[in-house]
C-alpha cells in the first residue's frame, strides 16, 4: 500500500495542469517562499479530502451527485483559474529576491489561499478523491495501517514533488532578467486562463 501511494503521488505530481503552473508562477513572482505557500495550500486541501475520503466517502458521493454540481463547480473553478491567470498577466515581477528577504504574512496567506482554493474548488479533484474512496478505501476498509501507509506515501510524494517544483522555479528565476520573468509569467497566466475556459466549457457540455 505504501508503494501504491507513492506511485499514485508520483503520477499526479508529473501531470501538467493548473496546479503545476500555479506553483511555478508563484515562485517566479515572489521567490521560493511564495511557491511553497501555494503548495501548502494544496496540501491542506488534499489532507481535508483524505479525511473526507476516509470517514465520509458516501457523503462525498452525495455531494457530487447534487443537481447541477458539475456545472456550478466547473464554472466557479474556471472563473477562479481565469482570475489568477489575469492576475499573473497584470503582475510585474520584482527584482530578484535575496534568500533572506521575506514577504508580509498577509501576502503569504493570499498565496496559501490561492493554492487551497485552486485545489478545493475543482470538480476533477472531488471526483478523483471519490474514485480513491470507492477504489481504495472501500476495498481496504478496516485495514487502518494499510490505508495510513497509502495516504502517507501519496502525500509525502506530492509534497516533495511540489517543493522540487518551487525550488526549480526559484533557481530558474535567478538566471532570468525581470523582463524574461514577466514573459514567463504572462505565458503561465494565459495557460491558466485557457485551463479556466476549458474547465468552464466542459462543465457546460
Amino acid at each position: 500500500m505504501l508503494l501504491e501511494g507513492i506511485l499514485l503521488g508520483l503520477t499526479l505530481s508529473l501531470m501538467i495542469g493548473p496546479l503545476l503552473f500555479a506553483i511555478v508562477q508563484a515562485a517566479l513572482e515572489g521567490g521560493i517562499r511564495t511557491g511553497i505557500a501555494v503548495a501548502i495550500g494544496l496540501w491542506t486541501s488534499d489532507l481535508l479530502f483524505v479525511l473526507l475520503t476516509y470517514y465520509g466517502t458516501s457523503a462525498l458521493a452525495s455531494f457530487t451527485a447534487l443537481p447541477h454540481f458539475r456545472l456550478l463547480a466547473g464554472l466557479l473553478g474556471g472563473l477562479l483559474l481565469m482570475v489568477f491567470g489575469i492576475s499573473a498577466l497584470l503582475t510585474r515581477p520584482q527584482v530578484k529576491l535575496s534568500i533572506d528577504q521575506t514577504r508580509p504574512p498577509r501576502k503569504m496567506l493570499q498565496y496559501f489561499l490561492r493554492g487551497f482554493l485552486l485545489n478545493t474548488i475543482n470538480p476533477f479533484t472531488l471526483f478523483f478523491w471519490l474514485s480513491v474512496g470507492s477504489g481504495v478505501v472501500a476495498t481496504n476498509r478496516g485495514e487502518t495501517l494499510a490505508l495510513f501507509r497509502f495516504f502517507l506515501g501519496m502525500m509525502v510524494t506530492l509534497a516533495l514533488a511540489d517543493l522540487l517544483k518551487a525550488w526549480g522555479a526559484k533557481h530558474l528565476r535567478q538566471w532570468l532578467t525581470p523582463q524574461h520573468v514577466q514573459r514567463v509569467q504572462q505565458g503561465i497566466g494565459l495557460l491558466l486562463i485557457l485551463f479556466g475556459l476549458v474547465l468552464a466549457g466542459r462543465s457546460m457540455g
